[in-house]
């Protein structure tokens, strides 16, 4: 599924414009090399002059493409992760009985998938873009210079590799403490609404202080991460650059009365110096593998729910048809008419609900208490109203538009006034002449 998610068409024509960047970046080292020799021959390659100008301008039409494919492929990752989140849970109306979880869904893949998925393909983008530039301009320099320069950046990129390696489980850890608190504090951020418009002042005291604790713990544990992940790449580009200027101070003590070898030396040193800082990002990069390997298998996990029993929840011998003052039985359901479900609290009335969605799928409609569901009338700016108005228009709606066979409702009284209990009321009677209306009364 990871390579689903990132390695989409967009991505791959990014990729393939980013090669066809980085030769050109590596033609211009070629070039000002051969620029730099013809210094010492007492004549100037008006050609490679040329060529190395051209090629410091050509570098940006395939930029272009590269940034506008990969924002593309950003776009098209995080619709795909959302279209997995259908597949996932649609249908799955027995997970509405955990909260823990819709708060952790809903944030993530409202916002961290996004986030996380964006950070991955920039990533992936920048570690190929610097790999490549690095490899290339090394292949150039070393061609012009000593073969031996090759061996220099091999052995320090290894070694920096291993270092690297051995601290990945400290990146890992913080990493996945980092990511939970910042789940943590926008599912917090989510409840600002009410607290803060109704202000309560109990109520929002306890959530304010909830709210800095939060934003206290994710910046606590960012700051770690980050801290980390830099410690980790200072003292790899480190390790890196021994073994580099080791063995560029022997081509220098090797070939010093070359005027032509000291020429390309001193030509191609700010590109040697950019490449360095490119293995210092490079090995960054390193350092955070595991850190986008998590929050990757972060978001991935949400899309791995625990099934959840209703049964275990449901007292059926306690639930009785108030109609009829017998026991309700869900395997044998009237094709039509109006069954009000009774019992005491905790029998698992709702939970009845949600185990005959589950069953019924799209033969059912579920209305639940308190929902963000979409309706038509909700397009239409004049559709504010009263609980018991926007309700009204929702059973109309349902009523109208909806070809489901069983509708149910789940304490749909519960804050409304007499005169919008009667009209709905009214309405369902109407609507269960031809359907099944199955409802939980508050």
């Amino acid at each position: 599924m990871i390579y689903k998610l990132i390695l989409n068409k967009h991505l791959q024509v990014a990729l393939l414009f980013l090669l066809i960047q980085q030769i050109i970046v590596a033609s211009s080292t070629y070039f000002i090399a051969r620029l730099a020799q013809s210094l010492t021959e007492e004549s100037i390659s008006i050609l490679y002059m040329v060529l190395f100008a051209v090629s410091l301008v050509a570098v940006y039409v395939p930029a272009y493409f590269c940034v506008t494919n990969t924002e593309r492929a950003k776009y098209d990752a995080h619709k795909l992760y959302n279209d997995n989140f259908h597949t996932v849970f649609l249908g799955k109306t027995y997970l509405l009985s955990n909260d823990e979880l819709q708060s952790t869904a809903t944030t993530t893949l409202a916002q961290e998938s996004n986030y996380t998925l964006e950070t991955v393909i920039d990533s992936i983008f920048d570690i190929s873009a610097l790999v490549l530039n690095v490899l290339f301009n090394v292949l150039v320099i070393a061609w012009f210079l000593d073969g031996t320069l090759l061996l220099g950046y091999a052995v320090g990129i290894v070694f920096a590799s291993m270092f690297v390696h051995f601290r990945r489980h400290a990146l890992k850890t913080a990493a996945k403490t980092d990511q939970q608190s910042r789940l943590n504090l926008t599912a917090k951020l989510f409840d600002s609404w009410d607290n803060v418009v109704i202000f309560n002042k109990h109520n929002y005291t306890l959530y304010n202080n909830i709210v800095q604790k939060s934003f206290a713990t994710a910046k606590n544990n960012s700051v770690k991460s980050t801290s980390i992940q830099h410690i980790n790449s200072s003292l790899g580009i480190i390790i890196l650059m021994l073994p580099v200027f080791v063995v560029t101070a022997f081509i220098f003590n090797k070939n010093w009365q070359d005027a032509a070898t000291m020429a390309v030396l001193i030509a191609t040193l700010p590109r040697q110096i950019q490449l360095l800082q490119m293995c210092y990002a490079l090995i960054g990069y390193h350092t955070s593998i595991g850190v986008i390997k998590t929050m990757l298998d972060g978001i991935l996990e949400v899309l791995q729910p625990t099934a959840v029993n209703l049964d275990n929840y449901i007292q059926a011998d306690q639930i009785r048809v108030k109609q009829t003052g017998d026991i309700f039985d869900s395997t044998q359901l009237p094709k039509q008419g109006r069954v009000t479900l009774v019992g005491n609290n905790g029998v698992g009335k709702s939970c009845m609900l949600l185990k005959l969605k589950e069953h019924y799928q799209e033969q059912a409609y579920y209305l639940p208490a308190k929902h963000n569901l979409y309706f038509n009338y909700k397009t239409d700016k004049a559709h504010r109203g009263s609980t018991g108005q926007q309700l009204i228009k929702q059973i109309q709606e349902i009523r109208e538009d909806d070809q489901s066979r069983i509708v149910m409702l789940d304490e749909w009284d519960a804050h409304l006034d007499k005169e919008n209990t009667q009209i709905i009321d009214q309405y369902l009677d109407e609507l269960a002449q031809t359907r099944l209306v199955i409802e939980v009364r508050h």
